[in-house]
């Protein structure tokens, strides 16, 4: 069986490479012209240089003799241009949907995002029932991606397309070479930081993630949603673990809102005035403090998804990051 990974070299992608490898797939895949792809260095791959923007036409050549896509890729950067953010997102799967008609593929495994559903509470977590938040309107990542899961719902529904989701919570795990989602712990490491925000998040194995897609082609029911998840934690619990595993001091005291906000604001602003990227803004600041708490049991139950403890992901990322030269 031959596959398509569309973004096959980040985070997740490069761990779906060596779960479809042992799986005996033959697998394709699709990195940008130019791009620095070390984790696919040495795979028994073939590798095909293009972009999501190409166009249809081109992707439904990708495509060729492919029996399953797996789309994979996304930016999710907070500080990208909305214009782009949209065009690679929403309009790149818009490309996906319509190349996959040309290209007469038999299944698409599209990976979605958990923050298209409404957070749940640590007591209560939320499932794949929930509508989109209303904290993440007007955030391009956010609204990006669930508008491109819609369009990938409505092929389902119109042209019957054999498509499911797999929506991510936040990643751990090594071979985050950018590094990707490894950036929120290299802050934390580098400016050995002794506050955190009060709020949390579901913490996801990149590994675990990529077992629901690869059983997502078999198993995954079409029209159907997964929310790839593994533990809820506070802040302060995730990065207490951090900090214990990188030789530095825990955080003691959560930080006020107020003071959160703040300064968020004058990240914003300096953001405004220089054009570089922050390590905090206004968004960011105001998300920081929202609990955003998911279920994974669906995913669990009918993908056989694994639930690796989040001690193992955190290392595992902490090493990744002194791999790849980010961290001493």
């Amino acid at each position: 069986m031959r596959a398509l990974i569309i973004g096959g070299d980040g985070l997740l992608g490069s761990h779906l490479v060596r779960k479809l490898l042992n799986a005996s797939y033959n697998v394709r895949v699709l990195v940008q012209p130019n791009s620095d792809s070390p984790t696919l260095d040495d795979l028994p791959i073939e590798k095909m240089d293009g972009d999501l923007l190409d166009g249809p036409e081109f992707l439904a050549k990708a495509m060729q003799d492919c029996q399953v896509v797996f789309h994979v890729a996304a930016i999710t950067n907070f500080w990208a241009p909305k214009d782009i953010t949209w065009k690679v997102n929403y309009d790149g799967t818009l490309h996906v949907l319509e190349a996959i008609k040309k290209a007469g593929v038999d299944k698409l495994v599209f990976v979605g995002s958990a923050s298209s559903y409404q957070y749940g509470t640590m007591d209560s977590p939320a499932n794949e029932t929930a509508p989109f938040p209303q904290a993440y309107r007007e955030v391009p990542y956010m609204e990006s991606k669930y508008a491109a899961m819609q369009e990938v719902l409505k092929a389902v529904r119109e042209d019957g397309l054999e498509a499911t989701t797999v929506s991510p919570t936040f990643m751990l795990g090594n071979l985050d070479f950018r590094p990707s989602s490894g950036e929120l712990l290299r802050q934390f490491i580098s400016k050995k930081m002794s506050v955190t925000s009060p709020g949390g998040r579901n913490f996801a194995y990149a590994p675990d993630v990529a077992d629901a897609l690869v059983a997502a082609v078999e198993k995954g029911r079409a029209g159907e949603c997964y929310i790839g998840g593994g533990t809820n934690m506070t802040y302060l619990d995730f990065f207490s673990e951090v900090a214990r595993q990188a030789g530095i001091e825990p955080p003691k005291r959560i930080l006020p809102k107020a003071a959160l906000l703040a300064a968020g604001a004058v990240g914003s602003v300096v953001h405004a005035i220089t054009h570089k990227p922050v390590a905090l803004n206004y968004t960011m600041a105001k998300l920081s403090l929202c609990g955003t708490y998911y279920s994974p049991q669906k995913a669990i139950q009918e993908l056989g998804m694994p639930q690796t403890p989040t001690h193992i992901g955190i290392k595992e990322s902490i090493a990744s990051l002194r791999t790849y030269g980010h961290i001493n």
